[in-house]
């Protein structure tokens, strides 16, 4: 019980790049046996992450030049992909200040966070002297032989 499998991709901050999260998204999902509805978390998890990396490129490096890292495990017992960025962006993000959008009125900007909370089970951020770090989770629920979803324990 632990790690299955692990990637770690290193990221300018450029928006272009962020098309190489989807392949190792699907290569460390692969890790795991018969994720139910595959097709939908594999989408959720890169939506997710694409929206953290572009936060970061805009609001963590303000368009400045840079590079981050994001490093994603898989683990057993439970599944789970923990994702983790780090970057050493000047901006630091109040995340408790960061409001629900009023989805009556959606805003046009501003829905990443908002995003990241609905489509992943986790998302934690620190800050201290050494940069920024966010975390990911996503339970992935396992289906059994069957077709209806195991429980991993």
């Amino acid at each position: 019980m632990g790690i299955v499998a692990t990637r770690t991709i290193t990221l300018p901050t450029d928006y272009e790049q962020l098309a190489e999260l989807e392949p190792v998204v699907a290569e460390i999902l692969a890790g795991a046996p018969m994720i139910e509805d595959v097709e939908i978390v594999q989408y959720n998890v890169v939506l997710a992450l694409h929206e953290l990396c572009v936060n970061i490129i805009k609001h963590a490096f303000a368009g400045q030049a840079g590079e981050f890292e994001v490093q994603l495990a898989l683990y057993d017992a439970p599944y789970r992909l923990e994702i983790d960025t780090y970057d050493s962006g000047t901006r630091p993000l109040d995340l408790g200040g960061v409001a629900e959008p009023n989805l009556d009125d959606p805003p046009i900007n501003g829905l990443g966070i908002f995003l990241m909370r609905q489509l992943m089970d986790a998302v934690t951020y620190e800050t201290g002297a050494k940069g920024n770090h966010w975390r990911l989770v996503k339970q992935l629920p396992i289906a059994a032989e069957n077709g209806s979803q195991a429980q991993a324990a």
